[in-house]
């Protein structure tokens, strides 16, 4: 088992402010997966802090996730037993009034690596206790584009929420292993074209595939997209023609699609 807590967190533009929050509104009690690629870590990380000003937040992976910086000012609680997790993290949100940002996970698979809790963890967590639940349900290399492996997401069994994750910087490069995570395996799979320029509409097909990072969304699941890297106003064409196409897709319900820049404190929103 694991306890610890990461101090010394300086604040930066957007403290105190609920920027992110307006914009994803979503109704608590909520269980967001984060899917796909171009800033997950980035928009929990925000997310969190903005949360944490009003209630505890509880961010978990069910895939595997670095370490959080210290700076990040984290109680980070880890154990292989998922009783004794739960029962740490109810002591835990009981005990601290001020910083209420959790991030809870299995014990190291490596000394870089925490391992990610079972899909139905935080349904052993009480609602009221824990009225925001942020998991990373997969992971992307820092990329901004990607199609997932057999195995991968792997969503919470209680989430009511899908945030599938896309980086602007993706759009008008030629499609290959510099622009799509799992390359290989997917143009072989999808037959996808090897140096077509990534528009939009591409993108968001992508995004969007039946087997894409959103294949295990379920019904009654809401979707709210969010693009990344769009840091300055100029770029905000580019990402509603991306949302935009978004929302026009065939394959999805979405009403809602979140654009901005988690560096640069931006975000905004389009619907249906």
């Amino acid at each position: 088992m694991f306890f610890g807590f990461l101090s010394g967190f300086e604040t930066g533009p957007g403290k105190g402010t609920d920027l992110f929050t307006e914009q994803f509104d979503f109704s608590l009690p909520a269980r967001v997966d984060f899917v796909g690629a171009g800033g997950k870590t980035g928009l929990i990380l925000r997310l969190l802090e903005e949360y944490s000003q009003a209630m505890p937040v509880l961010y978990t992976t069910t895939t595997r996730i670095h370490p959080p910086h210290p700076l990040d000012g984290l109680v980070i609680i880890s154990s292989d037993n998922e009783e004794y997790l739960v029962r740490l993290l109810e002591r835990a949100v009981s005990a601290w009034s001020h910083g209420r940002r959790f991030v809870a996970t299995h014990l190291e698979s490596s000394p870089n690596l925490l391992r990610g809790v079972a899909p139905d963890f935080v349904e052993r967590l009480d609602c009221v206790r824990f009225p925001v639940i942020l998991n990373e349900a997969d992971g992307a290399r820092s990329m901004s584009l990607k199609m997932p492996r057999d195995g991968e997401p792997v969503l919470l069994t209680a989430s009511n929420y899908l945030v599938p994750v896309i980086g602007l910087d993706c759009l008008n490069k030629p499609l290959g292993p510099e622009t799509l995570f799992r390359w290989d395996m997917a143009s072989h799979r999808y037959r996808l074209p090897a140096g077509e320029f990534v528009s939009p509409e591409l993108a968001a097909a992508l995004l969007l595939h039946p087997h894409g990072v959103c294949k295990d969304w379920r019904p009654g699941m809401r979707i709210v997209p969010y693009i990344n890297k769009a840091d300055v106003e100029a770029e905000d064409a580019l990402a509603g023609s991306l949302a935009r196409a978004v929302l026009r897709n065939g394959n999805l319900p979405i009403e809602r699609v979140v654009y901005g820049s988690i560096h640069s404190q931006r975000a905004s929103h389009i619907c249906a």
